[in-house]
């Protein structure tokens, strides 16, 4: 196991606090679990810096919801991570994405309809550390907007980076009633 301890018990001061708007932030949010935020928490600056960008992902972003949980789901099967493939399943019905495009993601199918197309486009390329195609990016650009589109591309590599937290430290899910 390469989980790491959970600190939120012993943190004091300025750590505290971080830890305490943290769970705030969520709860307010409808959101009573932490995942890789535990670990993260014992470097509890960087676990403020990484979920509030994370908030902003999911909360203040320009992306719609449906396309926001579909990068979600595809940047969970890309990389095998069961955490953010199960903690987003039922999210990514509730914003929208429809049941044959979570099943097209789960197979592994390369044509997907649209919107969807053009996101995983555009994920194709990021994920290729690729310069994204003028006319892709316009195509992007004119559906989702200048800030959706840079919202896409770097959502991927958050997602990357919080799969990576909840593979290499073994994060557990939380309880089934906690997945929001």
């Amino acid at each position: 196991m390469a989980g790491l301890p959970d600190p939120t018990a012993t943190l004091t001061g300025a750590d505290k606090a971080i830890y305490d708007d943290i769970v705030r932030r969520r709860a307010a949010k409808g959101v009573h679990h932490l995942g890789p935020y535990i670990p993260l928490l014992n470097h509890p600056e960087l676990a403020r810096n990484i979920e509030k960008l994370g908030f902003f992902y999911k909360y203040e972003s320009d992306l719609p919801r449906n396309i926001y949980q579909f990068i979600v789901l595809e940047v969970g099967r890309q990389s095998g991570v069961e955490f953010v493939w199960r903690d987003h399943l039922e999210k990514a019905r509730s914003a929208g994405v429809p049941d044959t495009v979570i099943d097209a993601i789960a197979a592994g199918e390369t044509k997907l309809d649209e919107p969807y197309q053009l996101v995983r486009q555009v994920m194709d390329w990021a994920f290729r550390f690729k310069s994204i195609p003028q006319g892709v990016q316009d195509d992007t650009i004119k559906k989702f907007g200048l800030h959706g589109f840079l919202e896409i591309v770097t959502l991927c590599g958050f997602y990357t980076m919080i799969g990576m937290v909840n593979a290499c430290l073994d994060v557990p899910l939380p309880k089934e009633a906690d997945h929001t």
